[in-house]
């Protein structure tokens, strides 16, 4: 008699196929079982997608940590060296101060003398309340010496703020030479070729290879660029800074005027233009519209 609580189930074609008789009971559990071996992958992929996410999370802080040592590597590295600029300047303070301390040593009666402790007294503290003393002394004197240490270092910088300034203004000086060539008259008194009579010569004259290249000595703007009858072809460059330069007897001028030029760029050529004897360059250097000296900035 089949029971009615149960299912069959045939394998196979013909007379090799089988029937297997499966209950209700073995069902539901079957059903169970694949049920909880669903459930059970789910939660595995579930545990794997979350630790790779995990693990992702882990390698980004991990580098961020590392970044983060290294940003306070480079901030050790940057206090180290202002202790060691601190203990300089504390060393250079000590020095200065123990030398103001023998230079009054030194002073009238000072030198020679021994003082002999005959006479002995006045108040007298116990040894602790002197060792407090002391102690706020030199915290006293630590947070004197923080405040000149600060001090000096505002002072190193208003220093480096002039050096600075004072680099860039040498950074802007005449200081290569215009033309190569042979220095026929320098600056100052000298006879004058078309007179024969003591002058002021406000330059350089050298001689040069006629065509030969005319070039700026430092970097700056054309102020001037034209035909003088005395100077004949005429350059004259602004610097900045109060330094100018002229450059006169030009065969030809290279530049016009709002030209800007740099360091070694060329002007012009060596000429015989205007009141002259001859092919030459004649070079003048200005500070604040005065004329000096240029062998003061040539190298």
């Amino acid at each position: 008699m089949r029971d009615h609580h149960s299912f069959s189930l045939r394998i196979g074609y013909g007379e090799n196929s089988r029937e297997f008789r499966v209950g209700r009971t073995g069902l539901l559990t079957t059903v169970i079982v694949f049920a909880l071996l669903f459930f059970g992958l789910t939660q595995f992929l579930y545990d794997y997608r979350e630790n790779i996410s995990k693990l992702r999370d882990l390698r980004a802080l991990r580098e961020r940590v590392s970044e983060q040592n290294l940003t306070l590597y480079n901030l050790h590295s940057k206090f180290e060296s202002l202790e060691t600029e601190v203990e300089r300047l504390r060393a250079l303070d000590a020095r200065v101060r123990s030398l103001v301390r023998i230079n009054e040593s030194l002073g009238p009666g000072a030198a020679g003398k021994k003082v002999r402790q005959t006479g002995l007294g006045g108040l007298e503290t116990q040894e602790t309340a002197a060792q407090a003393r002391l102690d706020r002394l030199l915290d006293l004197r630590f947070e004197q010496l923080k405040k000149d240490v600060l001090v000096d270092v505002k002072d190193l910088e208003v220093i480096c703020e002039v050096l600075d300034g004072r680099r860039i203004v040498l950074e802007s000086a005449p200081s290569i030479w215009p033309v190569r060539g042979i220095l026929s008259s320098g600056f100052g008194v000298r006879l004058s070729p078309f007179t024969d009579t003591k002058v002021f010569h406000h330059g350089l004259d050298i001689i040069g290879r006629p065509g030969a290249p005319v070039v700026a000595a430092s970097g700056g703007v054309v102020v001037r660029s034209g035909y003088e009858s005395l100077f004949g072809n005429i350059v004259v460059v602004d610097h900045g800074y109060g330094l100018s330069t002229l450059y006169a007897h030009l065969g030809e001028r290279a530049v016009a005027t709002g030209d800007f030029v740099s360091k070694g760029e060329s002007l012009g050529t060596v000429g015989a233009t205007g009141r002259t004897t001859g092919p030459h360059l004649h070079y003048e250097v200005h500070v604040n519209g005065l004329a000096v000296n240029p062998s003061r900035f040539l190298d």
